[in-house]
């Protein structure tokens, strides 16, 4: 049975791991809320911008971002651990879409590490009984 320290530092992995998952989400949805432009400043979002515009990306990201800081913010371990499931899925749909884009740019790699990262998380949360 594992030590009450390493159950402890256990949960601040998995919360550090949630957290960074929104935090990531929440900032690409911010990104693309802003008048910048990015759609047209990089060839890698072409398949994004043939889907929809920067503000309807921007405004799937915001709410995806907010299930994750809903998740944060509970004790209902159902609600997180379904939280993590569409941090992870819509990191796997960005990955994806990159990889259509130009599967060699690093943007592709970091969000399908972000999605294997989120859907281990709900792997151990689920195992350990939510």
């Amino acid at each position: 049975m594992p030590s009450a320290p390493f159950r402890r530092a256990s949960r601040d992995a998995r919360l550090a791991i949630h957290a960074a998952l929104t935090a990531v989400m929440a900032w690409l949805a911010i990104v693309l809320a802003l008048p910048t432009d990015t759609f047209v400043s990089s060839p890698s979002f072409h398949v994004m911008a043939a889907m929809a515009s920067e503000d309807h990306w921007a405004m799937a990201f915001w709410l995806v971002a907010s299930v994750g800081f809903a998740g944060l913010l509970t004790q209902d371990g159902v609600v997180r651990l379904g939280s993590v499931l569409v941090l992870a899925t819509m990191h796997g749909v960005v990955a994806g879409l990159f990889a259509l884009a130009n599967p060699a740019t690093t943007a592709t790699g970091t969000y399908g590490v972000l999605a294997a990262l989120g859907y281990y998380l709900a792997w151990r949360r689920s195992d350990e009984g939510v």
